[in-house]
């Protein structure tokens, strides 16, 4: 004979299946759920609701059934053994919803009652189920609602049950063959019989009863969001995701499955359009590119308390930067930042820390909590700060290295590199042509592989880089191939003329002269040195009676601080006006 009790559990999925389908259905507002029976010949059967193209659901299912038989299939006895060899009972409420606005998120749920049965031995019985929430743009505001209406559905039941259950659901949809998350999670429970009957039942209840209250609001916020084929293309790859899940990983599938249940109820789940595509990337820094911040097990709750307590710090103190390094005294960032301020009216306070060698991180995360809001990034600590940040900027993973931090409004470090684009960017100030010219990098440090991405970008006809070790220079120019002509040798690969020529080694600034030819210069050649100083340094003093025309790293600098200053605030600040303030200190100096 089956547990006393579940009859109860019975009458309250079938009546969770009714309230849901209208709570469904009214959200649409277009469709309606047919309904359609089963029975299965080995025992038992079900109702299957199913809705589809309707004004917010593409499809839905909300599938009721009640299976039974002699033995359990393999799925369920593999990880408990001793339930091998007795009849069962399993019933249960499952729903999937897949709607047609790429905006508003899919959800999954469901919930279940398992009872095992052996003549002569007490009945094994167990409560599982939860629900989760596959959005693909997401927005922290649904993200942040969808967990709170989780955790109070759990918090009659002890304080830990909600972070136990939440880190459940992370586990269980964890695609391992992607190394994501099948989506934001939510909550996954399984093998509840712990206690008393009735306080195992008011947990089932209270999840599968709180699931409208966690969804509707995001349907309701997100249905009318425009979109159009882009993102309906992403949304149909996103849904491969999903349909990979639920046949490679599901334990529900499996079960259903393996004892015979109804193949048409139990794919339900699957979405009626998916596609895939061979080794898709989204570009970076688009809206699609952000899901991937999503798809890892977060603290949803505990950011946004920490979040929220930030910008109540932030309303009553000035937004802080600083430029990190060691040592950082001679750095003139605070003086172009205050420039840029006061041109542009911007309120804030810019300062130079300097860093333990073996602690930038605890340094950043101090600056954070005084009220910091992003920093500039000297040597020698630009791989620390690559190594730190949450999300990164295209140019700053090609480059391996991070000068501009950025703390996002969700509590994450986005880190950037500018120093490529400030190097054009003062190129253009001076009218350097770039486009289809031949241009020669000296060194193959960081410094260097900060500035071939943009260089590159500018379409010139060749770039050599040289090094006094070859196979770094080699291997740099392989690192960058895929984006347009480029070679890389040793000193004595250097051949025939250059239209630009770029120091980008510090060797100049102590007199040390790079091994170059005299015949280096083309006619009308520019000769750029990163470093800069008072003086010129000896490779720009080198380069002058050999034709070339001059130019040091001054701009750059400010160029670079630009960009870092518009990242933080939105707004680019004029450079010209800094420039000549910078020379004119750099000559007060040197005087």
């Amino acid at each position: 004979m089956a547990h006393e009790h579940l009859d109860d559990v019975k009458r309250y999925l079938l009546d969770l299946q009714d309230r849901l389908c209208t709570g469904l259905a009214k959200a649409d507002g277009a469709a309606q759920f047919q309904e359609d029976s089963w029975e299965r010949a080995e025992g038992g059967g079900g109702r299957s609701r199913v809705m589809t193209h309707g004004g917010v659901f593409e499809k839905g299912g909300v599938n009721f059934s009640h299976v039974y038989g002699t033995q359990l299939p393999p799925s369920a006895t593999a990880a408990r053994p001793e339930l091998a060899g007795r009849s069962f009972h399993a019933v249960g409420v499952s729903w999937v919803l897949h709607p047609e606005n790429p905006h508003v998120p899919t959800s999954h749920g469901n919930v279940r009652f398992f009872i095992a049965e052996k003549a002569g031995e007490p009945p094994v019985w167990w409560f599982g189920g939860g629900f989760d929430l596959t959005p693909f743009y997401p927005v922290m505001e649904d993200v942040v609602h969808w967990h709170r209406v989780a955790k109070a559905a759990c918090d009659p039941f002890g304080d830990d049950v909600y972070a136990r259950y939440k880190a459940w659901c992370d586990e269980y949809f964890y695609l391992k063959h992607r190394d994501e998350t099948r989506g934001v999670g939510g909550l996954f429970f399984d093998d509840l019989n712990e206690g008393e009957f009735a306080d195992c039942f008011a947990v089932q209840r209270a999840v599968g009863d709180s699931f409208l209250a966690a969804y509707l609001p995001i349907v309701e916020r997100r249905k009318n969001d425009a979109w159009g084929e882009r993102e309906r293309d992403f949304q149909l790859y996103r849904r491969g995701r999903y349909v990979e899940f639920n046949l490679v990983w599901d334990r529900g599938t499996l079960f259903g499955l393996q004892s015979g249940g109804r193949t048409e109820s139990i794919l339900m789940s699957m979405p009626p359009m998916a596609r895939w595509e061979y080794a898709f990337e989204p570009e970076s820094g688009s809206p699609e590119a952000r899901l991937q911040d999503f798809l890892h097990p977060r603290d949803w709750l505990g950011e946004f308390a920490e979040d929220a307590s930030r910008k109540k710090r932030r309303a009553l103190m000035t937004d802080r930067y600083c430029v990190f390094g060691n040592p950082v005294k001679h750095s003139k960032s605070p003086q172009i930042h205050a420039e840029f301020a006061h041109q542009t009216q911007q309120t804030l306070e810019y300062t130079a820390e300097e860093a333990p060698v073996d602690g930038f991180a605890g340094a950043w995360r101090a600056f954070i909590d005084a009220g910091g809001r992003g920093a500039n990034v000297t040597v020698p600590f630009k791989g620390d700060a690559f190594a730190l940040c949450d999300t990164l900027s295209h140019r700053a993973r090609r480059a391996g290295a991070v000068n501009t931090l950025i703390l996002g409004g969700n509590g994450r470090t986005y880190g950037d590199t500018t120093d490529g684009i400030g190097l054009v960017r003062d190129l253009a100030y001076h009218r350097v042509a770039l486009a289809d010219k031949r241009i020669l990098v000296v060194g193959a440090g960081g410094a260097v592989r900060g500035i071939l991405e943009p260089l590159l970008a500018e379409e010139p006809s060749e770039i050599v880089v040289v090094n006094r070790t070859a196979a770094k220079a080699e291997q740099l120019a392989s690192d960058f191939a895929d984006l347009g002509p480029i070679h890389g040798g040793g000193f004595d690969t250097v051949n025939g003329t250059f239209d630009v020529v770029i120091n980008g080694t510090s060797a100049s600034l102590s007199g040390d002269l790079p091994p170059l030819p005299d015949t280096l210069f083309n006619t009308n050649a520019w000769a750029y040195d990163m470093m800069y100083g008072a003086e010129p340094t000896v490779f720009l003093q080198w380069a002058g009676p050999h034709g070339a025309k001059l130019l040091d790293g001054l701009g750059m600098l400010v160029e670079q601080a630009a960009e870092s200053f518009f990242l933080w605030r939105n707004v680019r600040p004029e450079t010209a006006s800094v420039r000549e303030m910078l020379r004119q200190s750099l000559e007060f100096d040197a005087f």
